[in-house]
């Protein structure tokens, strides 16, 4: 019986010889000798019965059967080049590289990485930290870590901690501080996160609380520096409770008021739709959802 399809290995080389336009290119590209290349397309072109190329002094040239052909095969041989690549990264991938917002990574997942080594020492984490989301499509991450509200276009995602905004201070602080009636620093500095400058009016609009007399702010450009500060006795803050909750158990923070308000936005572990998740990925996933509610020393 005839075969129906040409062998995968010559149309491989005619794609690479079709986009370089020479041989002597294809082979530098495929790490083979310029015979082989030209055996291999000598084979194609009997299988076809047609000449893909026309060979000149100066070098061979598509015939216009050829630039039919290539065009045609092109999708179909990337196509399985690159299903082949995944698949043998994703049996033996060990790397797996995260963009994550800065404030979760400094305040909740640096210090849990020990761990996570600790368990699973055969996987290594890349941390980018950015507050940019990340195109996963596009990008070569394998996760991203993101605040905000589902849908999160091209991706799946899991929700991940359980975020509410509660003013907090340093103990010291409130030792030399007069407080209102609402339990917050009477003349001390409200400090602000640029990234969530809005956090203080949205308590007080969900609790229901109206203040007289605003508090000066003083803002910075990380949520860590905030926090920073707020532990240094600058002043108060408003306190993600899925970033600050590992100081709040320890002491180092206290809240000032015992409404919480739940935030709108949430975090959530995103992951390309439609593309199965490389196995270090998924372990990294399961660590993660696992960690929800654990202090770093657990």
């Amino acid at each position: 019986m005839q075969r129906e399809l040409p062998n995968l290995d010559w149309l491989r080389v005619f794609d690479a010889c079709a986009e370089t336009g020479s041989f002597a290119s294809a082979a530098d590209r495929l790490g083979v000798t310029p015979g082989a290349v030209s055996q291999r397309i000598k084979a194609l072109e009997a299988f076809l019965g047609i000449a893909l190329f026309a060979r000149q002094a100066q070098g061979v040239r598509l015939t216009e059967a050829g630039r039919r052909y290539a065009a045609d095969v092109r999708p179909g041989v990337r196509q399985l080049l690159h299903a082949t690549r995944d698949v043998v990264r994703d049996q033996t991938r060990a790397t797996i590289r995260v963009s994550i917002l800065p404030a979760l990574a400094q305040l909740w997942l640096g210090p849990r990485l020990a761990d996570f080594h600790r368990r699973h020492d055969g996987i290594s984490i890349e941390i980018w930290a950015d507050p940019a989301l990340a195109d996963l499509q596009a990008a070569s991450f394998d996760l991203a870590i993101r605040y905000g509200r589902p849908p999160f276009a091209g991706c799946d995602h899991r929700a991940f901690l359980d975020d509410a905004l509660v003013p907090v201070a340093a103990p010291d602080l409130l030792a030399r501080s007069r407080r209102d009636g609402h339990g917050l620093p009477v003349d001390v500095p409200l400090l602000v996160d640029t990234y969530w400058p809005s956090d203080f009016d949205d308590w007080m609009r969900a609790a229901g609380i109206k203040h007289d007399v605003r508090p000066s702010s003083r803002p910075f450009s990380l949520y860590s520096m905030v926090v920073d500060a707020t532990l240094d006795g600058q002043g108060f803050m408003i306190g993600h409770t899925a970033l600050v909750g590992d100081l709040l158990a320890a002491g180092r923070l206290v809240r000032l008021s015992d409404v919480s308000v739940r935030t709108a936005h949430q975090f959530h572990v995103l992951s390309v739709q439609d593309r199965p998740m490389p196995p270090s990925a998924a372990v990294f996933v399961a660590w993660l959802l696992a960690q929800e509610g654990a202090t770093p020393h657990a």
